[in-house]
């Protein structure tokens, strides 16, 4: 029964996810309330990241280190990013994330690890090999990333200094999930966390629909 009910507790919480992004979607997709929908993008983040937390099953000490080592990661590779344009490409933050430390804003390095953990979440009870599941993972976060980059120019969230998003970047995603991806799995975090994928795809689909939306929908959205 405690796992029935916690399945059909994911399952309620997963779609809250839709209609609270469905929401989000609206907010940032009309100009009247995009500039307020953008100014909660942090706060987003951190709720997500804190239901996220809420369904994770098998708490151990070392798991908190683990996300907590990742995210500060996530930030570290991020800053020097920004300051020297070596990982990912010339590129700039702006104001949608939130507070910036080193040009930085704080909230990417929960972001990275909001997004290593879903993958692994969503991958552990596969039955692949390990080193698949990794691979496997950094793929789906770089599918990830084509599919926001677009929306996350266009709402104030980082510029690139050149015309085109440089495929320089993608090549950092992938091996940076990779390396991040191998820390989490092995570590030998179990998570049981059934909200994973939920959250990872629901947010798929919302960047995806925004760069349909901002694009041919509501273009004097864009910035």
């Amino acid at each position: 029964m405690g796992i029935l009910q916690t399945i059909r507790s994911s399952q309620t919480i997963g779609k809250f996810f839709i209609l609270y992004y469905a929401v989000g979607f609206v907010g940032l997709s009309l100009p009247a309330t995009r500039e307020l929908f953008i100014r909660l993008m942090p706060w987003s983040i951190l709720g997500s990241m804190a239901l996220l937390m809420m369904f994770h099953r098998r708490w151990k000490f070392s798991h908190v280190g683990v996300i907590l080592l990742i995210a500060l990661a996530g930030y570290l590779v991020e800053v020097v990013g920004v300051l020297t344009g070596l990982v990912f490409g010339e590129y700039s933050y702006q104001h949608a994330l939130g507070l910036k430390v080193f040009d930085t804003p704080l909230m990417i390095g929960v972001n990275w690890a909001m997004l290593i953990y879903c993958v692994h979440a969503m991958l552990e009870d596969t039955g692949l090999p390990a080193v698949l599941k990794i691979i496997t993972g950094a793929m789906l976060m770089v599918g990830y990333d084509f599919i926001l980059e677009p929306a996350a120019i266009r709402l104030s969230m980082w510029n690139w200094g050149g015309s085109a998003i440089p495929l320089q970047n993608y090549i950092a995603w992938f091996v940076i999930s990779l390396v991040f991806l191998s820390v989490m799995r092995f570590s030998g975090m179990k998570t049981g966390n059934r909200l994973a994928p939920w959250l990872f795809w629901v947010q798929a689909a919302f960047f995806l629909l925004l760069n349909l939306s901002l694009r041919f929908l509501f273009p004097q959205a864009s910035i």
